[in-house]
């Protein structure tokens, strides 16, 4: 080979080497292209739509009049608005904190082999499957005065039988909160059993050895070793708190009074009930902000114990 051919020989290999690094770098694109259109579509377009509508008045039929930050400035007087934050906000804090408590006490009892436990995993999931109408009617009906089965067991136990449940601005918001806790701890527990099924078997034996008690074993070893699933089942249920409408909507529309309707229920009430659009996706823009806020926070804290725990 003379001296001439072999610059030319290595820039044909050079080549050659570059053209399957190439298609190895266009390959992920290439998969996730689908997802990408498809987010795009079904997220962003909606998000930035709904953002256009916040900024003008538009009552469903022809274009939107542009009115800038007036609806955002009126979310600032509107009492309405500042009391289903609140409202939101109590459910959010009521609804995660006891699902995210009992799912765990529940898979850590079913990870522990109790009597029956593969009975109650079961038991435990059905609600999941159970659409949101339909279990906010059952539940409704239950907590009726009285036909309701709820007060029927009270008054056999000798507690009153005439409890207006969904009648009281306070039980009612609280009865909502059971509800929605009902029919998510079963996914929660589910996700939680299989961060739990990847702590080494050997490391329970260890603790039985040394004589830890199963509350010390909860703490001390299943707790910190599924601190990254903890953070992402709380964020799961952080987000289903605040998009709850299907639950509260069935139960009581929003009531009594305002007293259980939560932001996605007022921002149905403005836009389809009082054909005010625009108003309605200002509402519904502080509601993502409001979310996505909480949700960075909860990642966050997660973030910093799995740190501590190192």
């Amino acid at each position: 080979m003379t001296a001439q051919e072999i610059p030319a020989v290595a820039t044909s290999a050079t080549a050659t080497a570059r053209r399957p690094r190439r298609k190895a770098q266009k390959f992920p694109i290439l998969i996730l292209a689908p997802a990408l259109v498809l987010m795009t579509l079904l997220i962003a377009y909606p998000v930035a739509e709904s953002v256009h509508i916040s900024l003008g008045s538009w009552d469903g039929v022809g274009s939107v009049t542009y009115r800038g930050l007036a609806n955002y400035r009126r979310l600032i007087n509107d009492s309405l608005v500042r009391q289903s934050i609140v409202t939101s906000l109590v459910f959010f804090v009521g609804t995660v904190v006891c699902t995210v408590v009992i799912a765990t006490l529940l898979a850590n009892a079913i990870n522990r082999k109790v009597p029956g436990a593969r009975f109650f995993k079961t038991i435990w999931f059905l609600p999941v499957i159970v659409p949101v109408s339909v279990a906010g009617v059952f539940w409704s009906n239950s907590f009726q005065p009285s036909t309701g089965v709820v007060n029927t067991v009270l008054g056999s136990l000798g507690l009153g039988d005439a409890h207006a449940w969904l009648a009281s601005p306070t039980t009612a918001l609280m009865v909502t909160i059971f509800v929605a806790v009902w029919t998510q701890t079963g996914y929660a527990m589910l996700i939680l059993l299989g961060a739990m099924d990847t702590i080494s078997p050997e490391v329970h034996e260890a603790a039985t050895l040394d004589g830890v008690s199963e509350a010390g074993r909860l703490f001390r070893i299943t707790l910190p070793n599924i601190v990254p699933m903890l953070g992402t089942v709380t964020t799961l249920m952080s987000v289903f708190s605040f998009n709850a409408f299907g639950i509260i909507y069935a139960m009581t529309r929003g009531g009594p009074g305002n007293a259980t309707s939560i932001l996605p229920v007022l921002v149905y009430k403005q836009s389809f009930i009082d054909q005010d659009y625009g108003y309605g996706s200002a509402t519904a823009v502080v509601t993502t902000l409001i979310v996505s806020v909480i949700g960075v926070v909860v990642l966050q804290l997660f973030r910093q114990q799995r740190l501590d725990a190192r």
